[in-house]
């Protein structure tokens, strides 16, 4: 699961990284993403573009009657990715990346006690989560441009903490990836796998994450 994470980088490092730069003026470096919030997406626009845009997490089918939908689909499975309704199609041509520094996972301790981790690259690097996009056109108002993380099964670090993880790309896969007319199923469905754990690191961090509402750089300060 994904359910928190960071990107804090400057813009300029973000377009050089992603080989992509913003549409418009939204960025703000962020330490505590949550579901809802807009967020800057790496995707490929119609006219086969690569841009970064602001798009919401939590991702709203174009078929949905609803768009607090969204708020069930901040992550898709990557083993029935090609499967359900909701992530089929998008898996088809609307691929994306979420720039990320790092994400939070909780472990939970007999008592019942929620223990907060960050993870991040043992290097410090900007990573790119493998992600969903789709568009909704609600009754009345405007398009709703949304997006969803894949998770794969964890990997040996993060085993103790939870059994999912978000999907990290490899640069080298960034353009297939993004690419809408690449239908090779099988090539897309083999990035989806844990990141090597000897790359990753995690560290214990302040219960102030768990709160949406709380910001700042000490939220990735480790806790003793």
């Amino acid at each position: 699961m994904c359910g928190r994470y960071t990107l804090y980088s400057d813009k300029k490092t973000i377009e050089k990284t992603f080989k992509a730069p913003f549409r418009d003026d939204f960025y703000q470096p962020r330490y505590n993403i949550a579901p809802g919030s807009v967020n800057p997406v790496v995707l490929m626009g119609k006219a086969r573009e690569v841009g970064i845009a602001g798009l919401r997490w939590g991702l709203v089918p174009s078929w949905a009657d609803d768009e607090n939908v969204g708020y069930k689909m901040i992550n898709a499975r990557s083993e029935t990715i090609d499967k359900k309704p909701s992530f089929s199609k998008p898996f088809q041509r609307k691929r994306c990346i979420i720039p990320a520094n790092g994400f939070y996972e909780w472990k939970t301790l007999t008592s019942g006690k929620k223990l907060p981790f960050y993870i991040r690259l043992l290097d410090d690097d900007l990573l790119g989560f493998a992600g969903l996009f789709d568009h909704w056109k609600p009754p009345s108002g405007e398009d709703l441009f949304t997006y969803t993380i894949i998770t794969t099964e964890a990997n040996a670090l993060l085993q103790p903490l939870h059994e999912r993880m978000p999907v990290i790309l490899n640069p080298e896969e960034y353009e297939p990836w993004l690419d809408p007319l690449n239908s090779d199923t099988e090539l897309l469905k083999n990035m989806l796998r844990p990141f090597p754990t000897d790359q990753m690191s995690t560290m214990r961090v302040s219960d102030e994450v768990g709160k949406a509402e709380n910001e700042g750089p000490e939220l990735i300060y480790p806790v003793l």
